[in-house]
């Protein structure tokens, strides 16, 4: 990979123990764990056992680590019928979970970005010497950019990856197929500049008041629902040929998403830090 990134997270991320992360156990059911994703706005959630005692979502020497996110949510309603989406919504957070990878505080960023790479999603957890645990996200090592820590001189055309645009009247059911046959998070909107709904904004409005009552009282509605009832977000323009490093000191919590001026690509945080790494463009400032 070029050259190794071997500062170890503790130096990098020293205040890491101390961002408050919503967490789940294995018996809170579906419709909650959801909620939580789309209330924080948050990628992942941890499984615990209970908030002292990470442990019961740990396999293989507790090199993996059990989460819920939000695809496997949307692959649970996909393939569930409509007479038993309700029911589907009680069943425990870990019928939808996926395994993440752990490490240890003084372990390297390389390593984090291997983990990433072998799990295939931007979190993982980090073990304290005490309990409790916390996650690493690729929200922090984007943070690096900012504080001048990483850099990047590739161009973001080089990385970014095909924006795929949508009729905002598509129904949610599609957008989900859709979402989880291309493994993207995030849908453009035909006609609304910029503009696009993502994976938690979708379970935000299926497990809304108004999108409950449908899934209890009519479910063969509840997925027939317009994708623009969700709410939408506005991605933030880039030149195509910014430096990777430049975007990444441009985004934000909340505000990391980027589509390059000819709209035909998205810069995501997996495509700012992953693509980079694997070119080994990816370096530590001195």
């Amino acid at each position: 990979m070029g050259n190794r990134l071997d500062a170890p997270l503790s130096g990098l991320f020293p205040d890491l123990f101390g961002i408050l992360r919503p967490v789940t156990t294995p018996e809170v059911p579906v419709i909650v764990a959801a909620s939580i994703l789309s209330i924080y706005d948050s990628p992942m959630l941890p499984v615990i056992k209970d908030r002292t005692a990470p442990g019961g979502g740990e396999e293989q020497g507790g090199r993996l680590f059990q989460a819920v996110s939000g695809l496997p949510i949307i692959r649970m309603v996909m393939e569930t019928k409509p007479s038993e989406y309700y029911k589907a919504l009680w069943r425990p957070c870990t019928t939808t979970s996926v395994w993440i990878g752990s490490l240890g505080f003084d372990d390297t960023l390389e390593n984090l970005l291997r983990i990433f790479e072998a799990t295939g999603f931007g979190d993982a957890k980090v073990e304290a010497a005490t309990p409790p645990n916390t996650l690493v996200t690729l929200t922090e090592v984007i943070s690096l950019y900012r504080q001048m820590k990483l850099s990047c001189k590739l161009e973001v055309k080089k990385v970014a990856s095909p924006a795929i645009f949508v009729d905002p009247d598509m129904k949610l059911i599609d957008a989900m197929r859709l979402m989880y046959d291309r493994k993207v998070r995030r849908l453009f909107l035909t006609g609304s500049e910029d503009e696009f709904v993502s994976d938690r904004h979708i379970l935000a409005l299926l497990l809304s008041p108004k999108g409950l009552k449908v899934a209890r009282d009519n479910p063969e509605s509840w997925t027939e629902l317009s994708l623009s009832a969700a709410q939408s977000v506005k991605a933030r323009a880039v030149s195509p040929h910014a430096l990777v490093e430049e975007a990444g000191r441009l985004s934000e919590v909340g505000h990391d998403v980027f589509i390059l001026s000819d709209k035909a690509a998205v810069l995501s945080r997996w495509d700012l830090v992953m693509k980079p790494w694997r070119a080994g463009r990816l370096r530590l400032s001195p």
